[in-house]
């Protein structure tokens, strides 16, 4: 079965292979982990990160993320909850809940109205039906969330940078 499928993406950005690889070798040796440590960990080949430190493209993508994977240079996203609470037509405390954490008091972020909230359930991706839950429980008990939604670390600092940067020790980014 042939399909005709034709791709036409645009990319703004660009990737500087070279402070890729400039970075994980500086985080490898701030760590002190040897390449043979580094390629099990990766479950790589020590040629392969052989090659990765001497800035050789023909290594596999899926090798390269699993290098930095290992060398925290792979953005994870935050499994968790998002708590909604306030009048219909707001305004709205909105807290974000992960499922996995070191506790403490969740930061609200105070949203004005319905409008703003739209905004914000946009910004971290909800899906239409989960957006629309959110609105009919506002509506019936003032109270509402989305289980299972994934943040990533810049949408966490965006809305909740304190909560985030006490649990974490890291300073808040833009």
């Amino acid at each position: 079965m042939e399909r005709d499928v034709q791709l036409d993406w645009q990319f703004d950005w660009q990737l500087d292979w070279q402070e890729i690889v400039d970075e994980a070798h500086r985080r490898r040796k701030e760590r002190k982990l040897p390449m043979r440590r580094l390629a099990a960990q990766a479950n790589v080949s020590l040629p392969t990160v052989l090659r990765f430190e001497k800035n050789e493209r023909d290594i596999q993508l899926s090798s390269v993320l699993a290098i930095l994977n290992v060398l925290g240079m792979v953005a994870k996203r935050v499994d968790g909850a998002l708590l909604v609470k306030g009048l219909p037509e707001g305004p709205y405390e909105v807290r974000f809940a992960p499922n996995a954490g070191a506790g403490g008091e969740l930061e609200a972020r105070i949203v004005a109205n319905r409008a703003a909230l739209e905004d914000l359930l946009a910004a971290v991706e909800a899906s239409d039906p989960a957006t629309k839950k959110v609105f009919a429980g506002l509506e019936q008990t003032g109270v509402a969330s989305i289980p299972g939604l994934q943040l990533s670390k810049r949408q966490i600092f965006r809305f909740w940078p304190e909560q985030f940067s006490r649990s974490a020790g890291e300073s808040p980014r833009p």
